[in-house]
């Protein structure tokens, strides 16, 4: 809930109430090149995946996770909800787009 206090009012809500952006996220989030030119452009990274149990520990202990979470998906949600979820909306709308939304 912490995180979703720091968006746009607007985008915090449709987080909550609209499946179809949840939707956009998630599939956004398994685009590897979509992230990678994300990270580049605005400078955020995912947190890196830790190597052994104690790297995680050291991870969590120092707060190092949570910040890179905090700080990535603070940029990412708005981006998407931007350029992909908005366009999407807009053409589904004007039903250039068939399917479910």
């Amino acid at each position: 809930m912490e995180q979703i206090n720091r968006l746009p009012k607007e985008i915090a809500r449709t987080l909550i109430s609209d499946p179809a952006f949840n939707t956009c996220l998630q599939r956004s989030l398994e685009e590897p090149e979509l992230i990678a030119q994300f990270s580049r452009l605005y400078g955020v990274e995912l947190p890196r995946n830790p190597r052994s149990g104690l790297e995680m520990m050291v991870d969590e202990a120092t707060g190092y996770r949570k910040e890179t979470f905090d700080k990535f998906f603070t940029a990412f949600i708005p981006f998407v909800y931007r350029v992909v979820y908005l366009p999407l909306k807009s053409q589904f709308e004007a039903g250039q787009v068939k399917g479910e939304f």
